[in-house]
């Protein structure tokens, strides 16, 4: 089994991560809705503890598939798996952050296309 990939995050260029995913990934486009791994209310929520270069890096975005699968598991299993983050961490840290997106990459990251996991 190849060794597990712990999240982290990058500095974006540009803070158009759609654009930057898609440069990356332009066989994807169209196909994909772009997802934060690290969601963009980390910012609000937790000031300071990521910057907006962070969040938009390549390194923390994720394509999801359109259609039902970005449903289902997009707007609604990882959702559920933030909102319990949330509740559970009122002050995390980053590596906290990280770990949690490492659990839903781990979770659900063989939806996301290109695969994560």
């Amino acid at each position: 089994m190849p060794a597990r990939t712990e999240a982290s995050v990058g500095s974006a260029a540009s803070h158009n991560y759609k654009k930057t995913f898609f440069e990356a990934h332009p066989g994807l486009k169209g196909k994909v809705v772009v997802h934060h791994a690290i969601e963009q209310q980390v910012l609000k929520r937790y000031p300071g503890l990521f910057s907006a270069d962070e969040m938009h890096s390549l390194e923390n975005l994720r394509g999801m598939p359109k259609g039902d699968i970005n449903s289902r598991v997009h707007l609604s299993q990882i959702r559920v798996e933030w909102n319990r983050f949330y509740d559970a961490n009122p002050n995390p840290t980053r590596q906290e952050v990280l770990d949690q997106v490492t659990r839903v990459d781990d979770m659900l990251g063989n939806w996301f296309s290109p695969r994560i996991r």
